[in-house]
């Protein structure tokens, strides 16, 4: 029979989430957790029409006092439950058991409503697939661990399953784990890779507790030969071989040495045509690429099949709050650390963080030093912030320099590139800068760096068109290198000169070369290439959210975007070749969006310009089609009061008409609920400046845009009546992860 200790074993969330599942079995109804700021002390309920039928209160205590149960019974009366159950970790007295029954006896009808120890045991007994879901306890079974550690196992196992035992608390099972145990069910060989920190090794971990409650034997080794020696193949044996870092330096001075790299696939071989018989490997995801590039007999493609490769997305907003909560509650962080996470509600900041990783959690709570406890949030948030040592080692030492280079080119574009449009990039860089810096970079082996860097530093996706882009796998990444070139003027230098794409130099001026900023040569280099690819500069595509967008470079577009570096830098003779340029545009040519970085452009060097302001304010006049037009227009009089003035009082009547006309067409052709309101606020906006150059009647065009609103939501409504009767949905779904409420873990006495 199961006998578990659940105070020792488990926080005061895993004892309610197990009550959960246990009760829920028994009551054979579906018991859930009351929303926090709802539950005036109560842990879960069963209910239908927001009426509580069920309540049940869990009390992860050793004592329980009466004072607390008549606590306990005012928060059950406002809540008017049909029935009440009480549920304590401790064993009860009888004593106790008949107080309880007597201060609860509204809502009880005996003995059966309350749950001890002894109960709970007895229902893991009778659900063993809980107590398997629940592996917090198992885990801790001493039974296990004699069985384990009399097996004939290296020594080196055996400190596996004792360091096993010592974490297992901080683990979070997760949907990666179930998809690791498929791949394993159908193929007994994965390789779980990912990026640095990522969790691999804790998941590799996991799926050996799998096997070990199978009765498997666990074996680690650390080359192929000792997994050659205790491969029993052809029998009943259950065996679980587990090698971490199968590429890493073992994998180097050993198997490489001897000439042993092929074994590796040879043992896999065995694994797979074998009964009973599993192989967890882990992997750095850069550097199982740059194996199988270096080493020809690994780059076979049953290192892909069975590979299982972890990243963010395996981390629901769930996962990283349970995460978080694990480590914080078991580690040695002291109850004013944790306060000082919970008051200041830092937990959010970093669940939601955009470097979320569970090596930095970890680097936080159970490796915790020398932080006061009024600065834990902001310690914990700036590691988040500057989490470079995960990337470091792996940078300097692990991959080629052209796959460094590669991440540079990469970081200049300041978002996510086409791969044909990457590699154009790269070769202008090969013939600019590589071969005159001595860089080794070799554009044939463009698709080894690639492949050397996908799923760890890189990810390759597809976008709506199906053609391949490229990004950072971990927006750490692009901090990290930033880190590195900010205040190299060499690479730097390099990466401006490599400038194959205008928006590729952009980001470079604004971003990368801030540090250099006021320096003579990067002035110098940059003026000479906007000068040198004004005319052949193309633009890279857009990538949004998987769709790709093409967009054509325009004169305009480049002058826009360059008016703020040209103010700063002061240059003359890039002053001289941009106005120059500018200067020959046809302003009547222009779209409206065009026509406005026109006039940006003008008022920001309208003293060093030949183009009059009357001219401007007429042309801009004629182009009136849509209200963006009408704006252009009207802010033309903050350049010359002036001119925009004689221009109004000689052409009122064209005015009238013109601005009229634009109004009405833009609230016609808006047919969304959103367009309209946007409409209807750059109209409020630009009130004042309408009423003193034409005779508007603001009170007239809000009615009519609210009457167009209240048309399409009527639409809306008839729409959804049909689609709910035409699909009878449910309408008790199931929150998305989105709408999970990480306030409901952290309260401070799930800590106590």
């Amino acid at each position: 029979m199961a006998n578990y200790d659940f105070e020792n074993i488990l926080s005061p969330l895993d004892f309610e989430h197990l009550v959960k599942d246990l009760l829920s079995r028994e009551l054979e109804v579906e018991l859930m957790a009351f929303a926090e700021g709802k539950d005036k002390g109560i842990d879960l309920r069963y209910s239908q029409d927001n009426d509580s039928k069920i309540i049940v209160q869990c009390k992860r205590s050793k004592y329980i006092n009466k004072k607390l149960l008549e606590e306990e019974v005012e928060k059950v009366a406002k809540l008017s439950p049909e029935k009440y159950y009480f549920v304590v970790s401790s064993d009860v007295s009888v004593e106790k058991v008949d107080l309880i029954k007597s201060i609860f006896s509204t809502w009880m009808t005996g003995d059966e409503n309350i749950y001890s120890r002894n109960k709970l045991n007895g229902l893991l007994d009778k659900y063993p697939d809980i107590q398997q879901k629940n592996y917090k306890l198992w885990l801790n079974s001493s039974s296990i661990f004699s069985t384990l550690i009399n097996q004939h196992l290296f020594e080196r196992s055996k400190a596996l399953v004792n360091s096993i035992q010592k974490y297992y608390k901080f683990y979070v099972r997760n949907q990666s784990i179930n998809d690791a145990i498929d791949l394993l069910n159908e193929h007994n060989f994965v390789i779980i890779s990912g990026i640095p920190g990522i969790g691999k090794t804790t998941l590799a971990k996991l799926l050996l507790w799998e096997y070990l409650q199978k009765d498997f034997e666990v074996i680690e080794i650390r080359k192929i030969i000792e997994g050659e020696q205790f491969l029993i193949e052809n029998s009943e044996s259950k065996q679980v071989f587990y090698f971490d870092d199968f590429l890493g330096e073992n994998f180097l001075k050993f198997d490489v040495i001897e000439g042993r790299s092929y074994d590796l696939v040879l043992f896999i071989n065995r694994i797979i045509n074998s009964k009973n018989k599993i192989l967890i490997m882990t992997t750095r995801e850069y550097i199982l690429k740059q194996a199988k590039e270096k080493y020809a007999k690994l780059n076979t493609g049953e290192l892909d099949i069975y590979k299982y490769t972890l990243d963010l997305n395996n981390y629901t907003k769930r996962i990283k709050t349970l995460i978080l909560y694990n480590h914080l509650y078991y580690s040695n962080v002291s109850q004013k650390h944790i306060k000082d996470i919970i008051d200041k509600k830092a937990y959010k900041r970093i669940i939601n963080h955009k470097n979320y990783s569970p090596r930095i959690i970890e680097q936080m709570t159970i490796k915790l030093t020398g932080i006061p406890p009024n600065e834990y949030s902001e310690a914990f948030i700036e590691n988040l912030n500057n989490p470079f040592g995960i990337w470091d080692r792996a940078f300097k030492s692990e991959i080629s320099e052209g796959s460094k280079f590669t991440l540079f080119i990469l970081l200049s574009m300041g978002a996510p590139i086409l791969l044909s449009e990457l590699r154009k990039a790269l070769v202008y860089f090969y013939e600019n800068s590589a071969q005159k810096n001595s860089i080794d970079f070799k554009p044939l082996d463009f698709k080894n760096y690639i492949k050397e860097q996908e799923d760890s530093f890189i990810t390759l996706n597809l976008t709506n068109k199906g053609t391949h882009f490229v990004d950072f796998q971990n927006p750490s990444i692009k901090d990290f290198l930033l880190s590195i070139i900010k205040d190299d003027k060499e690479i730097v230098k390099i990466i401006l000169s490599s400038s194959f794409y205008f928006n590729q130099l952009l980001y470079s001026i604004n971003y990368l070369s801030s540090n250099f900023k006021n320096d003579s040569e990067i002035k110098k280099i940059i003026s000479s290439i906007i000068i040198e690819r004004f005319n052949d500069f193309e633009r890279f595509s857009t990538i949004i959210i998987g769709l790709e967008f093409r967009e054509n470079l325009k004169e305009i577009d480049i002058l826009y975007e360059l008016k703020d570096y040209l103010a700063f830098s002061k240059n003359k003779s890039l002053e001289k070749y941009l106005f120059e340029k500018f200067e020959t545009l046809e302003l009547k040519k222009l779209y409206r969006h065009e026509e406005k970085k026109y006039i940006s452009f003008y008022s920001n060097f309208k003293d060093k310009l030949s183009i009059s302001i009357y001219s401007i304010i007429e042309n801009v006049f004629n182009n009136i089609t849509w209200f963006e037009n009408v704006r252009n227009f009207t802010s033309l009089k903050s350049i010359s009061e002036l001119a925009f003035s004689d221009f109004v009082k000689s052409n009122q009547a064209a005015i009238d008409d013109k601005l009229s006309s634009a109004i009405k067409k833009d609230i016609e052709f808006s047919d969304t609920k959103s367009s309209l309101e946007e409409l209807k606020f750059e109209l409020e906006d630009e009130i004042e400046n309408l009423k003193n150059i034409t005779s508007f009647h603001w009170e007239d065009v809000s009615e009519e845009i609210d009457d167009k609103i209240s048309d399409i939501e009527e639409m809306k409504k008839e729409e959804v009546k049909k689609e709910l009767s035409k699909d009878n949905i449910d309408k008790n779904v199931l929150k998305n992860d989105s709408d999970f409420d990480e306030d409901e873990y952290f309260k401070i006495e799930l800590f106590r």
